[in-house]
């Protein structure tokens, strides 16, 4: 059998998707919430009989490959890997490619391997390293864990080392591993020297780059690696191939500031745990987490700075339809708390803390607020976190413990909140962006003419309507037709067994699903063969505007060139194809 068709024998789409989402049953389907958008109630529908999962609201989704490669983020190549090693599927073998036969990002991820396969033996002999490692309360087994090294302290010892094992300049330098000091003279120098070394991987656990704190005096205490072909620092989070499983269980993923600090956790016993290790937390990052979990818990650090990047961070993944808690120590942060007391730490994480806009209240000075001037600075910063609340019943609920704190109206907050600048598209504008929804409840992923035939596959008495259908000239649209058009008169046929181009087939299931959720599959016949010829004579009207606005198009670009017989020619097809349109309409 082939190897794709295996793996979905053995991977059933509603076992997968249940992986990263909480499934319920409807009728023969599953829904749940759509992990790709900020869904608020079921929007993603999982077909066990045709193996899909698909989001009518925002169109994504497929088989049990489109919707790994979405979810994780991998291309085909990877998800096939992938779950083939989850199913036990044996992958054909192939030939190991070496040098320039590898691709460009294989031959810098088998850079970054050989750089920290030599800061690993560097750390090992390092005695100032390992004594601070030590004194940070990392033991060997958790050095070993997360592959930290020591890059040395030298001008290009990394880099003489890695063109020793084979790698050219450019590929060093696209790593991120070298700095090119002078273009003229060309010197290279290493980016990270004397710096303890932590990997940096991407959602798979390949390695993308590195984060390098200082073991001297007077340098950047972190640096982390440029930006190149692997390495996107919107996009990554540390620790989160190691973490996200632990999410998906939890449902629950903790935000910290550093490596030290995700180090901290999992010795605490918290696995589901990232960093934003000194870069801004994005919206990439968010969509990140989605994929496997619906609730963020901050635990950055205590000071005025943390505080900061806390109501950035709530913000950002509140947007992404995330929700937002808060779990404040005592210590300045989790390293700390984890070298003083690693049990209460734990204790204090897996409370999960507080909703964000609740901790955010009691930390307020209840003094301060009696005046004036103490309310409009709380609303200051409160107002505009209420307005990034997606939920109308969770603002709702904070409208009402602000009202109590400041002794006011629910009715006076509101007014403050519609005068908030921009507040019009400020909840929504994220969502509108990735989910075009038009007035209907769903954004119509088809075409006229592909429902019109969906429907003729789905009730074979009605095919010799195929006969009023203008045949689709390319695409899906094209094989689809061609094969209805071949079947026997009246015959039934199931859609995986219809003589249609491979590369359509999930397109054909996701279809037949549409009129399955919009109730078209269990029409009597007579109101079938109704149904069926207005969508046909529909399709037919789609089919002549698109070929008008074309010839429109080609007419004006013929008068523009001055081409009189081309001119001449495209109106008569014009006036040709308008009759056909003003017959479809008046018939």
């Amino acid at each position: 059998m082939d190897p794709v068709e295996e793996i979905k024998a053995r991977l059933p789409i509603e076992e997968l998707v249940g992986q990263y989402r909480q499934l319920t049953k409807k009728g023969r389907n599953f829904v749940c919430l759509c992990p790709f958008h900020n869904d608020t109630h079921p929007s993603m529908v999982v077909s066990p009989d045709k193996g899909i999962a698909y989001c009518f609201a925002c169109n994504a989704g497929g088989d049990i490959f489109s919707f790994y490669q979405s979810i994780e983020g991998v291309d085909f190549r990877q998800a096939l890997k992938d779950l083939a090693e989850r199913t036990g599927v044996a992958l054909p073998e192939t030939p190991v490619a070496t040098g320039a036969k590898k691709d460009e990002k294989e031959r810098l991820r088998d850079c970054l391997e050989s750089a920290q396969n030599m800061y690993r033996q560097k750390l090992k002999e390092h005695s100032v390293a390992l004594q601070y490692l030590g004194d940070r309360g990392v033991p060997a087994q958790q050095i070993e864990e997360f592959g930290l090294g020591v890059a040395p302290d030298s001008f290009s010892e990394t880099y003489e080392h890695l063109l020793k094992e084979g790698f050219s300049r450019s590929e060093i330098l696209g790593a991120g591993l070298a700095v090119q000091k002078d273009l003229k003279e060309g010197r290279i120098y290493d980016r990270f020297r004397n710096r303890l070394m932590f990997p940096i991987h991407d959602a798979q656990g390949r390695i993308v780059g590195f984060g390098g704190r200082t073991l001297g005096e007077g340098d950047a205490k972190y640096i982390n690696s440029s930006e190149g072909p692997l390495y996107n620092k919107s996009a990554i989070l540390y620790g989160y191939h190691a973490a996200k499983e632990a999410m998906r269980s939890a449902q629950r993923a903790y935000m910290v500031e550093g490596y030290f600090d995700v180090l901290a956790c999992h010795r605490s016993g918290i696995h589901n745990v990232v960093a934003v290790s000194g870069t801004a937390l994005t919206s990439q990052h968010a969509k990140l987490l989605r994929r496997s979990c619906d609730t963020v818990v901050l635990c950055l650090d205590q000071d005025q700075a943390g505080r900061d990047a806390a109501e950035r961070a709530f913000h950002i993944l509140s947007a992404e339809g995330l929700h937002v808690r808060s779990v404040a120590i005592v210590q300045k942060d989790p390293a700390e708390a984890a070298q003083q007391d690693p049990h209460a730490l734990q204790a204090a994480l897996e409370s999960a803390g507080k909703p964000y806009i609740e901790s955010v209240l009691e930390a307020a000075d209840t003094s301060a607020i009696q005046s004036t001037e103490g309310k409009r600075m709380l609303l200051q910063r409160v107002l505009p976190l209420l307005a990034s609340v997606p939920s109308a019943v969770e603002q709702e609920h904070y409208l009402g413990m602000v009202a109590a704190a400041l002794h006011t109206s629910k009715t006076a907050l509101y007014e403050d909140l519609a005068r908030l600048p921009g507040r019009v598209q400020d909840s929504s504008e994220s969502i509108v962006a990735q989910v075009p929804v038009e007035k209907g409840a769903h954004t119509q992923p088809f075409s006229k003419v592909e429902i019109a035939l969906g429907l003729l596959l789905l009730y074979p008495s009605c095919r010799p309507l195929i006969r009023e259908l203008i045949e689709p000239a390319e695409g899906f649209a094209a094989s689809f037709y061609a094969a209805i058009a071949a079947l026997p008169a009246g015959a039934e046929m199931q859609p995986d067994a219809l003589d249609i181009a491979p590369e359509y087939q999930e397109r054909l299931n996701v279809l037949l699903l549409f009129c399955e959720e919009h109730n078209m599959h269990n029409w009597s016949e007579v109101l079938a063969y109704t149904k069926v010829r207005k969508q046909c004579a529909c399709a037919n009207h789609e089919n002549l505007q698109h070929t008008l606005r074309a010839l429109h198009d080609k007419l004006l670009e013929a008068q523009q060139q001055g081409r009189g017989t081309d001119e001449t020619q495209i109106k008569n097809q014009y006036q040709q194809v308008l009759k056909l349109a003003r017959l479809a309409a008046s018939g």
